[in-house]
């Protein structure tokens, strides 16, 4: 068995400062088809091309890529409630793009009894270094029994 050397996800161990990731992907036309049907996308340059696969990813596709950047460092844990979220899209991501997907947490504290993060993250083209898109997520960590801490 091997061994797993991510931290708990708790309090304790989220801290300003901490970087996560990165994250490499590449954007696959059977991801993309499937997230088109799944929102009910119309536009045709959403839904991949059946022979080619060629299509810009809709905007929205990649906006929980937080859960894969906290994964690399943290494990365990019950999740988080989302406080808030805001994005910035710099430019189209496509199928069959490389992409790099890294962020920091920005914020750490408590306020009314919660424990709050933040994380801001962004993609970028992993060839060029394309900025792609900007998020940040802050969320309230729930403990064990999943109520907000």
């Amino acid at each position: 068995m091997s061994d797993d050397g991510r931290l708990l996800m708790c309090p304790e161990n989220l801290h300003e400062g901490m970087r996560l990731g990165p994250i490499h992907y590449v954007v696959m036309p059977e991801q993309a088809r499937a997230f088109a049907n799944a929102v009910g996308a119309q536009s045709p340059e959403f839904i991949p091309d059946a022979k080619t696969g060629d299509a810009i990813v809709s905007p929205t596709m990649r906006l929980q890529d937080y859960a894969l950047l906290i994964a690399t460092r943290l494990k365990g844990g019950r999740g988080g409630v989302h406080a808030k979220h805001w994005c910035e899209f710099h430019g189209p991501m496509r199928v069959g793009q490389a992409v790099k997907t890294e962020g920091t947490i920005t914020a750490a504290f408590r306020r009314r009894g919660k424990f709050y993060f933040t994380l801001e993250y962004e993609s970028r083209d992993a060839v060029t270094d394309q900025l792609l898109v900007r998020q940040a997520i802050t969320s309230v960590l729930l403990n064990d029994r999943g109520e907000m801490r």
